[in-house]
């Protein structure tokens, strides 16, 4: 599905769903449950993973100054005017205590490479990352 989404589908992207099939990355949902996920590495299976229609990719020297690297939120690009909850820490992360403009919905995490958008090298070093960053996130029940 293409939805104007500044996310690519590259040749790289396609070589890595190849080789694995699935990815790791990081889940943050509105209710401040934190997990790593595993999920097709394609726009269409991002957006299932959050409940999204149109996935957009977000970054931020907040976010560059936090990680020190090219970190992304993968977000609903349309949480708002779905009336999605709000998402407090990824709120921050976009810088919504500056300018007002919150996250509304579930996100994932990537890293940018140039125009590609890959899965993080240690999602679960990023989990942990994050939970100490933002003690109010606690780690989600497995299924």
């Amino acid at each position: 599905m293409d939805c104007g989404s500044t996310m690519i589908v590259t040749p790289a992207i396609d070589a890595i769903k190849e080789v694995c099939g699935m990815a790791k990355t990081v889940k943050i949902t509105t209710d401040n449950h934190i997990s790593v996920v595993e999920v097709p590495w394609d726009v269409e299976a991002q957006g299932e993973m959050i409940g999204a229609d149109c996935t957009e990719t977000v970054k931020t020297q907040r976010m560059y100054d936090l990680f020190k690297d090219y970190v992304v939120m993968i977000v609903d690009e349309s949480g708002l005017i779905k009336n999605r909850p709000g998402n407090p820490a990824a709120s921050y992360l976009y810088g919504a205590d500056i300018h007002g403009c919150t996250i509304a919905g579930d996100v994932l995490f990537g890293i940018q490479r140039g125009p590609e958008i890959l899965p993080p090298d240690d999602a679960e070093a990023m989990k942990s990352f994050l939970m100490q960053q933002f003690p109010g996130l606690s780690e989600a029940e497995r299924v």
